[in-house]
This record gives structure tokens, sequence and C-alpha cells, in this order.
């Protein structure tokens, strides 16, 4: 059903009995597919998560996505606004706060949820099998990139009137409203350029051999920012991998402009994580530099401005004293008369002059990364290593278009049945890599035969599975 990108479970429950060969190939006897409800069914018992006795204070899951919520999405909103300037800590960012907690709470398990379960799932019948298969090989040194979206809900973004202002010729009130979906908002959609009414996710991708391997999913519902999202799904995927016995270290992580604040430098310094992050665009500040009794402006990349306005050459690091060296642009070292000697190349300078006359290759600016880790990350962003990392970021975007491929835009009202569907797209795209590393060399009819000759082995072993595919294949012929 994913495959397909049918968004549709009637239509794909009709499509499994109009003909056998996607019922067999969903696992199914062509006389013996699921019905509509069944499928509905799956979903609740993912949704409630592990079995709980009914109780008349706790609202299931499966019940709330059936309910209509009244909800005023102008009275969410100037809450909202409200609650931040009520904050009791304006000094400290929700980001800082929630990567304090995070840390603080490193030792114990995720919470025993539906979300725990499609993670685990995930796990399971995606990554481990890729593991087994050779396609994820490097996992003591994963470069993870991370990114949010937004899904378009299938919940009216209307509502429905429940007061009386339309007898009054009032059409367009703020009064609450009833609504199919508990959380869903207006979100700018950055990859569309357009607003949709939706919820935001977020979610881990690793590169390897060519593929995009979905590593976990997070929705918690409405528009969360990338900051926190960014920290949560990070902490869900260390703590997944290590309770499902992955043994995973994760050396890099790279995001875009919006993972830019001290709390992601600060928490993933503590889990020893190098982040392939770029200054974010209102975030190039300037940098005290003692030796020279002032500030030095920094580029895009963190890289010191020269007092003529060109970024400064790295000269090297110096390991005694833990400081990057960045000198003079225009002076640069050649060999004459087999000598190393430093040329200055006045022409070049904006300010055509020799800043310091007495100096062969300055004026020096001399940066800790212990000062500002995020000024100055311990890969520095003029390197061509960050550069590399950081175009991996475009596998999360690949996964994205992956995803509408497999219908889930759309697809649900609720952001749980939302996460439920974008967990078994991230299951599928494990499997169609897995797919496509098997058939590498092999022409279609040499990839046939290989899959014939699997099936006999497998009919052999198990006499009912025979019967099946002899089955199918008589329905389909008839």
């Amino acid at each position: 059903m994913t495959l397909r990108g049918e968004s549709s479970v009637t239509k794909w429950v009709g499509a499994t009995r109009s003909s056998s060969v996607p019922a067999v190939l969903a696992g199914f006897g062509p006389d013996d597919t699921p019905g509509i409800g069944t499928y509905y069914d799956y979903f609740d018992r993912l949704a409630d998560g592990p079995y709980r006795r009914p109780c008349d204070h706790v609202t299931r899951e499966s019940d709330s996505v059936r309910q209509r919520h009244v909800r005023s999405l102008p009275a969410e909103k100037e809450a909202k606004k409200k609650a931040a300037e009520d904050d009791l800590s304006p000094h400290q960012t929700k980001s800082e706060k929630l990567a304090e907690e995070l840390l603080a709470d490193a030792e114990n398990p995720r919470p025993d949820n539906f979300r725990r379960i499609l993670e685990d799932l995930l796990f399971f019948a995606g990554i481990i099998p890729s593991v087994e298969e050779g396609l994820l090989t490097h996992l003591e040194n994963f470069a993870v990139s991370g990114d949010g979206s937004v899904l378009e809900t299938a919940a009216s973004p209307n509502g429905k009137p429940i007061c009386s202002c339309r007898s009054g010729g009032i059409y367009n009130c703020e009064c609450p409203r009833l609504y199919t979906s508990p959380t869903a908002v207006w979100c700018y959609d950055a990859a569309h350029n357009r607003y949709v009414f939706g919820d935001r996710y977020y979610h881990l991708v690793v590169t390897e051999n060519g593929h995009d391997f979905p590593l976990l999913i997070v929705m918690p519902g409405g528009n969360e920012s990338d900051y926190t999202l960014s920290l949560t799904a990070f902490d869900r995927l260390l703590k997944a991998a290590q309770e499902n016995g992955a043994d995973i270290n994760v050396s890099y992580f790279m995001g875009d402009g919006h993972h830019d604040s001290y709390a992601h430098y600060n928490y993933f310094a503590e889990k020893d994580v190098i982040p392939v992050i770029p200054l974010s665009g209102n975030s190039k500040n300037a940098y005290s530099d003692p030796a020279r009794n002032g500030d030095v402006r920094l580029s895009e990349d963190g890289t010191p401005i020269c007092p003529g306005g060109m970024p400064m050459r790295r000269q090297g690091f110096d390991k005694n004293k833990n400081v990057n060296i960045f000198s003079c642009p225009v002076k640069r070292g050649t060999h004459r008369d087999g000598k190393y000697v430093y040329v200055t190349h006045e022409e070049e300078c904006p300010l055509k002059k020799d800043c310091a006359p007495d100096s062969p290759a300055g004026p020096f600016v001399r940066i800790k990364p212990d000062d500002d880790p995020r000024l100055f990350p311990p890969l520095p962003r003029n390197t061509p290593k960050f550069k590399e990392l950081a175009n991996q970021r475009s596998a999360s975007e690949r996964c994205n278009f992956f995803y509408d491929a497999c219908g889930v835009e759309g697809s649900s009202r609720s952001p749980v049945r939302s996460l439920i569907r974008l967990t078994f797209a991230g299951i599928a795209q494990h499997a169609l890599n897995r797919h496509a590393e098997r058939a590498k060399g092999l022409s279609d009819a040499e990839y046939f035969a290989r899959t014939v000759a699997k099936l006999r082995a497998k009919a052999a072993a198990a006499p009912g599975f025979a019967k099946l595919c002899a089955k199918a294949a008589t329905a389909h012929l008839n």
C-alpha cells in the first residue's frame, strides 16, 4: 500500500480484492485479504500502544483520533505567545531548557507508548535488516543529518462552527469550533513556498553506499520548531539504538541554520558528537579578540574578517595552546631560492597596504574553540571536511520526496496516524534500498530468475506457501 503510493485504505482494499498480484505481494492469499476495518483496527492497536486496562479517566489515542476537538486557533496562538512572555526564565531559551532536561534524563528509557513502538518497528523492520545485508556498515562512525518538514493534514482548516454568530450575520468569528485534528495549525512549507494546514515532523537520516536510510521520525503535532524537535529526535535515536541492541555510534550531526544554537553545541559536546551546522543568517556575531583589543567580524562560515574586509587565511592549529590561527589573506607562503618565504600581494588588499609590516604573515587572530563552540566549532566551517559533510544534508530532502511519493501527504487527519504512515514509508525506503543493492549488475531476466529460485526454495520449506503461490498464479491467469 505504501509502495504503491495509495493513501486510501478503501481503494487499497479494492485493489487487493480485484487482483491477486497486489494481494500476494502484500502477503495475503487471493481469497483471504483483510477488509477496511481490519486495517483501521491495526492502526488503532499501534496508536494505543501497549495494552492497558480501560480507564474512564484516560482517553485512548484511537478514541482521540475519532473525536472532534473544540479549538480556537486564534486563542491558541495568543496563549502560546503569552506563555513565552510569562516565562520565569527568559534568559534561557526553550532549546537550552530542553537540552538540560534531556541530559539529566539520559539514563532513563523512552516512555512505553506508541511512539516507542513505531521507533522500534523502524529498527526491527528497517535498520537492522539493512545492517545485516551490509548496506549500513559504518555503525561506529555514523554521520547523521536531520531536518524538519510540514505534513499537510486531511482535516479541514475551517472547522465546524458551534456558536450562533452566523445567525447574526457574522461568518468570520473567532469563537471555538470543532476540528477533526487536535493539533494541526497553519505552517509555512519552505520546500514548496506555501502555507499548509498541518503538523511538523522531524527525521534523522544517514547516507551510505549511495542510499538514504531513515533512522527515526518524530511528530508531536503542531508547529514545533526544529530547534527543539532536533534535540528530541536525536536523544530518542540514541536511546532507541541502545535499547534495541544496535551498536551505533554517531560521530557527526549535520543540520541547517535552524539548528544554530548554543543548546545544540553544548548538548552534542556532552554526547561527544561533532556538529556540522552553518551560522544562521542573523548570527554573524563579532568575536572579542583580547590580543587586538577589539572585536573581529566573522564571515558566514565563522572565518574572521581582516581590517580590509577579506576572510582571513587559516594558518593552522596550535595543539599546545589549543587555538586556531588565522593570518593575513594577502600574505602567502612560497619557495624562492630554496627558502620558504611569505610574499605580500598588496594589490589584492582592499586597503592597498600592509596592516602588519613587522610580521611576515600577520596580522594574526588566535581563537580558542572553547571560547565559543558555536562560533568556532570543533570542525571549522571553512574546511573541506565540513563542506563535504554539510552536502549530505540533502539526504533529508530526498527522503521527504520519497514520503510524498508514498502518498503520506494529506492521508490522515490525526498526527498519530500520520506518524504511523511516515514510519511505514521509512521502512519501505529501507526495503527499496535493499532491493536496489540485490539487483545491481543483474538484468531484469536474471533478477527474475533469482527471485523465482528463492520462492521455490521457500515453497519447498513451507508447503502452505507453495499452495498460496499456486492459487495466486491460477487466479491471475483466470
